[in-house]
């Protein structure tokens, strides 16, 4: 994704090839994972997980912890939520001086001493492209899937608006609108002061943590991260981390809705949010045993631990930063910084007389390969590239050769380097290259050209590339 936003910055680069990378967020374990994991983990883990946060190997013994044990650490999380919630609303009650039986009826599903109502998190900055308001865009559809005294569901809504974000505040007053409407007085729950404690308090205690942002705009959602660790089951649109997170079997996602009008597309994927709440999330969880759990939902809890939790972490994250990022730069400035930064002035030069000359750099093909061989024949490509006053080692040529994309997946390539074999005539080089498909059906290739330096920081850098 950030490659595509900085394409513009490397206009003959392919995005994926920019050097424009990325490490996907994570989030401090011992931070953000409630103290009452820790004697579970110890027990089923062994001593000294916290050491082993990267190993997926490690998280596997949360299979082997008792699904009432897991359970009661979930439902324990939730009562302390309960417990939180109904001391802010009570407070919020008595500043707007509503009656204590009106308070009852709010609380009534929140209750610490059972906590067994469903209950679904939303709780972060309520900017407009998180879309907060998504799930009221078809009330009769929400109090069905809600409204049943049976299978009762609980949304907790909290967060904060920026003071000059009117359209922001404008979602916040359309929750509590809706939450005061009387079918869904105490089923949807606006939380306000939303700070860390309560932010601490939701992902760890609420059951499905809700994130529903316009793809592609997320740019992590790190709260998701925080609830999964705590066996909070995530429902999100494939975007930020969840894009990739998401295996399938760990929570549920809402595939993004590829559409030019903002509403057809807000309401098909709130019709998906819905489905996914009416046919999966609420049945799964109420399908209870006589032992007083659903072995389902605390299978997908399990799933959601044991595949986040070793990829999610900042140790994770920190160690693709030094691999990928500080590391080869710390490697570059000892490259540079020799005999008083003379490779960096040379390479300066180098750039300049690229660039003076990139205007004139131009590649025609003189072979005639077939179009149809047999599997074990050869293929020989010749071209002629006309290099301007610059050196043959001032160039790279290319042949990018393998199966052609398939739908939505990137095309399966191999980079081979053509071979300088002499110069034809006035400044055009000749470069080969033969070789032996291993592959079989249709082949796609393309041949490109672009500036090579043994400096360069990224083989693209310049981004100046010529196609054919």
């Amino acid at each position: 994704m950030s490659s595509r936003i900085c394409a513009n910055l490397w206009s003959q680069i392919d995005p994926p090839d920019n050097p424009m990378g990325h490490v996907t967020n994570g989030v401090h374990v011992p931070t953000f994972l409630s103290p009452h994991w820790y004697d579970l983990f110890d027990r089923h883990l062994g001593y000294g997980w916290e050491q082993r946060l990267t190993e997926p190997g490690c998280w596997d013994g949360i299979y082997a912890i008792p699904d009432q044990q897991f359970w009661a650490v979930r439902q324990g999380l939730k009562s302390q939520l309960f417990h939180l919630l109904r001391d802010r609303l009570a407070e919020q009650h008595a500043r707007n001086h509503g009656s204590a039986a009106h308070l009852d009826r709010v609380l009534r599903l929140a209750d610490p001493d059972n906590p067994r109502a469903l209950t679904i998190g939303f709780a972060r900055r309520f900017a407009t492209y998180k879309r907060a308001t998504l799930l009221f865009d078809n009330l009769q559809w929400l109090r069905d899937i809600v409204c049943n005294a049976q299978r009762p569901v609980i949304f907790v809504f909290a967060g904060k608006a920026h003071p000059a974000d009117q359209p922001g505040q404008e979602l916040i007053r359309r929750i509590a609108e809706v939450a005061k409407m009387p079918e869904f007085e105490s089923r949807i729950l606006l939380v306000e002061g939303y700070d860390l404690r309560l932010a601490r308090r939701m992902v760890s205690g609420v059951d499905v943590w809700l994130n529903n942002p316009i793809h592609p705009l997320e740019a992590s959602g790190t709260s998701g991260i925080k609830a999964a660790m705590n066996g909070v089951i995530n429902l999100s649109v494939l975007d930020g981390w969840w894009g990739e997170g998401y295996d399938g079997e760990n929570g549920w996602a809402i595939k993004p809705v590829t559409d030019p009008d903002p509403a057809r597309r807000d309401r098909e994927e709130a019709r998906a949010l819905y489905e996914i709440l009416q046919d999966s999330v609420v049945p799964l969880y109420y399908d209870v045993a006589p032992h007083g759990l659903s072995p389902g939902w605390v299978a997908k809890a399990k799933r959601s631990m044991v595949s986040l939790l070793p990829r999610f972490n900042t140790e994770r994250m920190l160690g693709e930063y030094i691999e990928r990022y500080y590391r080869p730069a710390a490697g570059q400035w000892h490259r540079h910084a020799q005999a008083g930064f003379a490779p960096t002035r040379d390479l300066a030069r180098w750039k300049k007389r690229v660039r003076e000359h990139w205007s004139g750099v131009r590649v025609r093909r003189i072979d005639h390969s077939p179009a149809r061989i047999r599997f074990g024949e050869s293929l020989r490509f010749e071209l002629a590239v006309g290099i301007d006053g610059l050196e043959p080692a001032d160039l790279r040529v290319e042949l990018l050769f393998g199966c052609p994309a398939g739908a939505g997946a990137a095309p399966a390539q191999q980079h081979l380097e053509m071979h300088r074999e002499r110069r034809i005539e006035g400044d055009e080089q000749l470069y080969s290259i033969e070789l032996q498909p291993d592959m079989c059906g249709r082949i796609g290739y393309r041949f490109r050209v672009y500036p090579h330096h043994p400096l360069l920081t990224h083989p693209y850098e310049m981004g100046m590339m010529l196609w054919l």
